[in-house]
């Protein structure tokens, strides 16, 4: 109760224009009760999603939505500030079904490739001068991407079937 009185006096001092819940996603139907107390107590205006890389997220999407009818905004799934990303719940219910989310891969690729050079090692491969430096630059951008495990679980089917063993 304290930390809500103290979270009411922040809100009315500075008056927010957002004021962002941020829940684990691990924590599942756990996550409509604490929604549904701040959104009473304090007022939310949306949520942000924690943990979004794992296996265990659909339950807490909905309990959030459902409990406070706000949007989720953005969603975790990585541990550094590049790992924010928006939330699209489309992408979301196809990774749920297990049908991948080939636009997220898409856009995660044109941001972590140099399409240049890109292009310059495809011609070395092409010619057979293909070397470890270049291996090196295409893995960077690989890992850019998530790697190898966070690129298969967007590729239709391949959600859930891959493993650390396997990689």
């Amino acid at each position: 109760e304290k930390l809500m009185d103290e979270l009411r006096q922040i809100k009315s001092a500075v008056l927010p224009d957002e004021m962002l819940l941020v829940v684990d996603a691990m924590t599942g139907q756990e996550a409509a009760t604490l929604t549904a107390r701040f959104n009473q107590d304090v007022g939310i205006t949306g949520a942000i999603l924690t943990k979004m890389d794992g296996d265990t997220r659909g339950g807490a999407a909905l309990s959030v939505r459902g409990v406070s009818g706000k949007p989720i905004k953005f969603v975790g799934v990585g541990e550094g500030m590049d790992d924010l990303e928006p939330f699209f719940p489309d992408r979301m219910a196809s990774r749920i079904l297990g049908l991948g989310d080939i636009q997220t891969l898409i856009e995660k690729a044109q941001t972590a490739m140099d399409f240049d050079k890109a292009a310059q090692i495809g011609k070395k491969m092409q010619k057979g001068d293909f070397d470890f430096d270049d291996f090196i630059l295409q893995s960077q951008s690989v890992r850019k991407m998530g790697g190898m495990g966070g690129m298969l679980k967007m590729i239709p089917g391949m959600a859930g079937k891959n493993t650390d063993e396997m990689l």
